[in-house]
């Protein structure tokens, strides 16, 4: 029977996945919005009010206004770390959602009369939406994976990366549109980006209600002692009745898994620590290490900036360019939700390291003989410059390198790192495991988007960093990474060797 149910309740919570798929796409462009740069200080405008001259700031704006809302994501992982196992799955996702509408809202609305305030405005506006995706980016896969049916459990947790990729592109086509229709508009018209920004708040505002439609985890139910309420809608996820065989063998096994549980006690902060347990969080912490060291949101964030660079006008390089990377990144999330129950975790962590590795080798070969085959350095190509035969042959194959890479991470890491983290850790410290792996991943994410404007000196030499990082990822999961496929969440203390005599330990 096809459990449309459980896909709803999947889809439905995973718009907190959508929330920073769009803000993702949606700053990529804005911050080479002509009135976007002249309004924070990036750029100066000449007094013919058309021409622009960028301000000795405006590396240092970018940084700061981009890698805001990824810092603000830290806290919110570490938040949802200790509240999570207290809220609940659905209120963590509303807690969310709300911060994210409210901080959408406060970037929109800038109105400070200097450039600093203004920057110092949008940054705090960042800062709190970013607080709400860190709470998402862990209550959203977590509540997925206690939800789903083992033999689903990847599939529909992976849906979280889908709509991520699916936010970017939304946000990739409506900033296209904003741009085509706000096309001649005075380099002063504020409106482009503050509807870019503003539009942001939709989303949040109907994930905070869609939430109301949505039950709650019953095996967080059950670890609360609410088992009747557990019961009710474990039978309403698998679209049976309560008394139903399949539902009462799987009600009985969490009871029994949680009761296993509380024989051994309370999680405290030092469980992390112990044998069978401290090796999964040592894999979440590297595995969303790797995760961003696959350079995929410094190329999500700065692309724009990447294909004008390659020659690409800056009309195109915004709004066609970033569409079909956008497009790219959600239709190639389908295999990795179609292999992740048949292939399984592992082999597509490898093959998605050695492919991301190729590709980011060829952009680096490719946009190197773009430079070398033109008549001026890359920084002067002016916009309606001719660009030789030769020289746009580069660029093209560059171009596509950069796609297949993204189709690479879409079909692989991007999904993969979420559903093996929600799934590895004990219910008892769940909340804290998967909470300090998330904190893992912004903490990485807000580095490189901080630095990444500054290592464009270095052209495309800067991403041979993420070729070589392509190459430990692969080898690291060969070696350390355990397979997870086909394994129920109550049966991952076997895999990672968490015996009965640790339990026994930790119950003494």
């Amino acid at each position: 029977m096809v459990q449309w149910y459980s896909w709803f309740v999947s889809f439905t919570a995973a718009l907190g996945g959508f929330l920073f798929g769009y803000e993702i796409g949606i700053i990529n462009s804005v911050l080479e919005m002509d009135q976007f740069r002249v309004f924070f200080g990036m750029s100066d405008l000449g007094s013919d009010m058309t021409t622009l001259t960028d301000t000795a700031s405006a590396k240092d704006y970018k940084a700061q206004i981009t890698s805001f809302f990824l810092l603000g994501c830290i806290p919110g992982a570490l938040f949802i770390a200790v509240a999570a196992d207290y809220l609940g799955r659905k209120k963590s996702i509303w807690l969310g959602s709300l911060l994210f509408s409210v901080g959408a809202l406060i970037q929109a609305l800038v109105a400070a009369e200097s450039v600093p305030a203004r920057v110092h405005t949008i940054m705090a506006g960042r800062f709190i939406g970013g607080s709400g995706v860190g709470i998402l980016s862990m209550s959203v896969p977590l509540y997925i994976a206690e939800m789903a049916p083992t033999d689903m459990r990847g599939r529909l947790t992976s849906v979280q990366q889908l709509m991520i990729t699916i936010g970017i592109a939304v946000a990739s086509i409506i900033n296209a549109i904003i741009i085509g229709a706000f096309d001649g508009a005075p380099k002063d018209d504020n409106k482009p980006w503050r509807l870019a920004l503003g539009i942001q708040a939709g989303p949040g505002f109907l994930l905070f209600l869609m939430l109301f439609f949505l039950p709650e985890s019953p095996r967080w139910l059950m670890f609360r002692d609410r088992e009747a309420e557990a019961l009710t809608n474990l039978a309403k996820l698998r679209q049976s009745a309560e008394s139903s065989p399949a539902v009462q063998e799987e009600y009985q096994e969490y009871k029994d898994s949680i009761e296993a549980e509380r024989q051994i006690g309370t999680a405290s902060w030092s469980e992390l620590r112990r044998p069978g347990i401290f090796n999964r969080l040592v894999l979440g912490v590297v595995l969303q290490f790797f995760q961003q060291w696959t350079g995929i949101n410094a190329v999500m964030y700065y692309s724009s900036s990447l294909f004008i660079g390659m020659g690409i006008p800056k009309a195109t390089a915004t709004t066609v360019n970033v569409v079909v990377q956008a497009l790219v990144n959600v239709l190639f999330t389908l295999p990795g939700m179609y292999l992740i129950e048949r292939a399984g975790r592992k082999k597509l962590l490898v093959w998605g390291g050695l492919g991301m590795a190729a590709f980011m080798w060829g952009l680096v070969l490719f946009v190197n003989l773009f430079a070398s085959n033109l008549p001026v350095a890359v920084a002067d190509i002016k916009e309606g410059m001719e660009i030789p035969g030769n020289a746009k042959t580069f660029s093209i194959l560059a171009a596509i390198c950069m796609y297949c890479y993204v189709a690479c991470f879409a079909s692989t890491w991007g999904p993969v790192v979420w559903v093996y983290q929600s799934e590895i850790f004990p219910l008892r410290i769940r909340g804290k495991g998967t909470g300090i792996a998330t904190a893992s991943n912004w903490i990485n994410n807000f580095i490189l988007s901080y630095v990444w404007p500054y290592a464009e000196a270095l052209g495309a030499n800067q991403y041979i960093v993420f070729g070589t990082t392509g190459l430990a990822m692969a080898a690291f999961v060969q070696f350390f990474v355990p397979e997870t496929k086909g394994k129920s969440l109550e049966h991952m203390d076997e895999v990672f060797g968490f015996t009965s005599n640790e339990a026994a330990d930790l119950k003494a």
